[in-house]
């Protein structure tokens, strides 16, 4: 799909009117997966990791492959590459080799387990494995799921709102289908015609029935404000409504602030111990070079307290009341 592709179609015109459903059918799942995508790259921010690093690929080998990799190369310096697991399976679970690979680059380094100060590695032996949650599966294989889900109902939805412009199915006589198919274009394409042969417009020729499709275009919206909130639910990132809100009692709305927590601790944890483990291996604790991962964000739960952006305005005082969720979205919004 590339953009730009909607202003092509050549919709409604003979022999294309499958292809453009087709295209259309395929630009709608796709806009769904990319929106999706964009907001689950976005979510964490690395800080203070080496100009020779790139945190936008890192997170995308997150997202599409479940795992990565931080290493020293004698030539590139410090960089984060994909990886897939290799040797036997240690004590945990993990693999004791890792295969980590690039776009021309590919070297097989032991996985980093601690630090050993009877038989210390060199640093250019070992590399520390980042996983995107505890499976260490991609977030893409939900998203796929989810995007999918949002296309049946988008494009339900769409079909709704046509039978409502033409509540009828033409029944003709074969040899008038080319004219049927042509009437049927103008008046969906919102084009007057005009047809003057009445002698081929008789009863017996055609007819019209009213296929009185009702109207579930309402209910198909509510259908993918459901799917895209259970979506957000899953990438660990609050989606309550005013509207909702206003209808829930304060223990299912705890029950929703905690399952937000736990979707996104099962991400951001992992990624923490990958920074833990990358400080302690090249002896950056304690410095400030040290590199850490946070949440971006300007909402305030369990975990975003400490582990997100918004812990900058707490540390410049410039929040004084740390549970007003509304202080806190101005601050982040002005600056």
């Amino acid at each position: 799909y590339t953009p730009g592709l909607l202003s092509k179609f050549r919709i409604n015109r003979g022999n294309y009117k499958f292809e453009d459903s087709r295209a259309i059918n395929d630009a709608t799942f796709v806009d769904f997966l990319n929106r999706f995508r964009r907001i689950a790259l976005s979510m964490f921010e690395w800080v203070n990791l080496p100009e020779s690093m790139d945190s936008r690929y890192l997170e995308q080998c997150l997202y599409y492959n479940g795992q990565a990799s931080l290493l020293y190369d004698k030539k590139y310096g410090f960089i984060n590459t994909k990886c897939a697991g290799s040797g036997n399976i240690n004590i945990y679970g993990l693999p004791d080799r890792l295969n980590c690979f690039s776009y021309g680059y590919k070297q097989m380094r032991e996985l980093y387990v601690g630090l050993n100060k009877i038989n210390p590695k060199e640093k250019d032996e070992e590399c520390i494995l980042v996983m995107n949650n505890v499976d260490r599966t991609p977030t893409a294989g939900s998203m796929e799921l989810f995007a999918w889900r949002l296309y049946l109902a988008q494009r339900s939805c769409d079909v709704n709102i046509s039978a409502q412009r033409f509540p009828i199915m033409i029944v003709g006589d074969e040899k008038q289908r080319l004219m049927l198919e042509n009437l049927y274009n103008q008046y969906n394409g919102n084009q007057p015609f005009i047809f003057g042969n009445k002698n081929q417009l008789n009863d017996d020729i055609l007819k019209a029935i009213n296929t009185e499709a009702p109207y579930v275009a309402d209910k198909l919206t509510e259908y993918k404000k459901e799917i895209w909130n259970e979506a957000l639910t899953f990438l660990g990132i609050n989606n309550m409504s005013i509207t909702k809100k206003e209808r829930l009692t304060e223990n299912e709305s705890n029950e929703n602030n905690e399952l937000v927590n736990l979707n996104l601790q099962a991400m951001l944890a992992p990624r923490m111990r990958a920074c833990r483990e990358f400080n302690e291996k090249y002896g950056l604790t304690g410095t400030d070079k040290e590199i850490s991962v946070r949440v971006r964000s300007d909402l305030q739960n369990i975990i975003k307290m400490e582990q997100s952006v918004v812990s900058d305005y707490m540390d410049n005082g410039q929040i004084d009341d740390v549970n007003n969720i509304n202080k806190v979205k101005e601050v982040v919004v002005n600056e």
